[in-house]
């Protein structure tokens, strides 16, 4: 039973808060003006697209960090650590697997080729078809995702703030990020540096200075009562979407898919001159991820010893537990002025480089594979960087149309997530089965996209639907409210640390929309893979012989024993003719004719 809504106050800034607001907004001002209208050294294709590829080492890979640093890592995963455990530490498993396998096998492809769009590659691999189907899937996922992320902190901090001027927020942040956009990729990675130093401070400081009260052995104890401190949760249980598997293995083909394939990153590596050097970004944005990960994952346990006697949402002080880092933040503030300000500028700005990333990456796809066919070959660099740019403003107003118009988007981000899961997997296995199967067609591809769009589209809709009617729901672990009402935080601390834990009851599997919505890209994946390798074979192999080596990764060519072969007979008949070895090649013959008559 809740107790009465105890009221909120709402955000203040105070006068440091505004200035440091209005510094970080004024750096974002200064990048968007200096890349726009001042620095067009880079105003061609590649220049947008690629910042000239020879950027720097340490941009590249703190820009590569703050791709991951979005609203759902700085709010949602304190929030996850909070109602379920730390078994999201695992991430960082992956995410070294992942980028272990992004720089062996994946990388070395498109480093090779120098692709302006990555959806090229399935055209040079198996044909014009699945390129355009591959590039369709990727726009709509992102144009249904891209409202959602400045929808995240709108939602969450509506809680502790004006509902119009937190909508007003989500627009300015939403015109910034075009406009970064527009500047193109050095723009982006620019405001990516100011973003990883930001999102590094606005979690850590909260974290820190809410231990000073009850310090760091209270905080764990206080965990480790709740059954929140989890290494390692072996439940086979597939509805069950923290437990090892599911954010060892499910986890990573998501993570795959956005690392090693998407367009965004992959125009972050390409922008270094040499494979060594972009090895070398992944390694660092690698480990910057994971410390931040694992931040965030503290960030949760200090939530869960700050509310553990005194739950917020059964108190009815918020609405959502998604709003419960805002309204940790406001409390927080009562006792430290201005730490409040500085997570939320934190916010913006990883929502703000987020967008840009998205709105740059969907304009260069929209123009290399829908508009650039239909152009005519003499149309100049300048000419076509300016269409990109006019494409970054139309998905900008789209963005904050849907921010600005739509008032509930609830629904929508469910939905739009699970769009993103599906395509995210489906794609990952097409690219991975051009890149790894070298026997892999055209018939192969395109079977078993449609077939994993089929299966994880059903997927999909079954579990909305069993959400909507109440017949699957997440459990979590169990919130208390004894501790509520207690005038002194040490007493509370005292009170909830000798809380029994309830042990989480487990259902039985009854259909297939219990499947966690974590293994949606994995099976999706695996489903391109079990299709598309024997249809491959029932259709005819591909004609390996006369594709280039550089479409396979670098185990599928040391298999391929014919290509010295075929390179070295290729080799020989390009190859001009030599003049002094034709006389040479007669005058031998000759001599040889010569012999042989004189020996008859």
């Amino acid at each position: 039973m809740k107790n009465s809504s105890v009221p909120v106050l709402p955000i203040y800034f105070n006068v440091a808060e505004y200035c440091l607001f209005g510094i970080i907004v004024g750096v974002i001002v200064g990048i968007i003006v200096y890349y726009v209208f001042v620095n067009n050294k880079y105003n061609t294709v590649s220049g947008f697209l690629f910042g000239g590829k020879n950027m720097s080492i340490i941009s590249i890979s703190l820009a590569l960090t703050a791709s991951h640093l979005t609203s759902i890592t700085l709010l949602g995963v304190p929030v996850e650590i909070y109602l379920r455990g730390t078994q999201y530490w695992a991430s960082a498993l992956s995410l070294i697997f992942v980028t272990f396998l992004t720089a062996v096998i994946y990388l070395p492809v498109f480093h090779r080729l120098q692709l302006s769009s990555s959806f090229e590659y399935l055209e040079i691999r198996f044909s014009t078809h699945i390129r355009t189907i591959a590039a369709v899937l990727f726009v709509v996922s992102k144009l249904m995702l891209l409202p959602i992320v400045p929808y995240v902190p709108l939602l969450a901090f509506r809680l502790v703030t004006n509902a119009e001027a937190s909508r007003i927020t989500a627009a300015l942040c939403v015109a910034c990020s075009t406009f970064i956009a527009v500047g193109g990729l050095r723009a982006i990675v620019s405001i990516g540096i100011v973003t990883t130093f930001l999102a590094f401070a606005g979690t850590a400081l909260p974290s820190g200075l809410a231990l000073l009260p009850m310090g760091f052995k209270k905080m764990w104890d206080v965990a480790n009562h709740g059954s929140r401190l989890v290494l390692y949760d072996p439940d086979p249980e597939i509805a069950h979407h923290t437990s090892f598997f599911v954010v060892t293995l499910a986890l990573s083909t998501n993570w795959l898919w956005k690392i090693a394939l998407s367009q965004s990153s992959l125009q972050k590596l390409l922008a270094v001159p040499t494979i060594s050097k972009a090895r070398i970004c992944l390694t660092i944005s690698c480990f910057g991820v994971i410390l931040m990960k694992l931040l965030s994952c503290f960030l949760g346990l200090v939530l869960y010893a700050w509310f553990a006697g005194c739950d917020p949402l059964l108190t009815g002080q918020i609405k959502k537990h998604e709003q419960l880092v805002p309204h940790f933040l406001n409390n927080l503030s009562t006792m430290f002025p201005g730490i409040c300000g500085i997570f939320i500028i934190s916010i913006f700005s990883a929502t703000a480089c987020c967008i840009a990333s998205i709105i740059n990456s969907v304009s260069g796809v929209v123009f290399e594979e829908f508009i650039r066919p239909w152009m005519p070959e003499s149309t100049n660099e300048i000419a076509c960087c300016r269409i990109m740019k006019f494409l970054c403003i139309v998905v900008g107003l789209y963005c904050g149309t849907v921010i600005w118009l739509v008032l509930e988007l609830d629904r929508l981000q469910h939905v739009a997530s699970g769009v993103t899961g599906v395509t995210a997997g489906t794609l990952l296995g097409i690219f991975t089965l051009g890149i790894v199967f070298s026997r892999a067609n055209c018939s192969g591809a395109l079977s078993g996209c449609l077939l994993s769009l089929l299966l994880c589209g059903w997927l999909l809709v079954g579990a909305e639907n069993a959400l909507a009617t109440g017949a699957l729901t997440f459990q979590g672990k169990p919130l208390v409210t004894s501790g509520c009402g207690k005038t002194n935080f040490t007493h509370i601390l005292n009170v909830t640390t000798i809380i029994p834990v309830a042990l989480m009851p487990k259902k039985p599997l009854q259909s297939l929309f219990r499947i966690s919505f974590t293994y949606c890209p994995f099976a999706g994946a695996i489903t391109v893979l079990l299709i598309g390798v024997p249809m491959s074979y029932l259709t005819g192999k591909s004609k390996t012989d006369s594709m280039n080596p550089d479409v396979f990764c670098p185990l599928t060519q040391s298999f391929l024993h014919r290509l010295p072969d075929r390179s070295n007979s290729v080799s020989l008949e390009l190859r001009p003719a030599n003049t002094q070895e034709v006389y040479m090649a007669l005058d031998e013959a000759l001599k040889h004719l010569k012999e042989v008559i004189d020996k008859k």
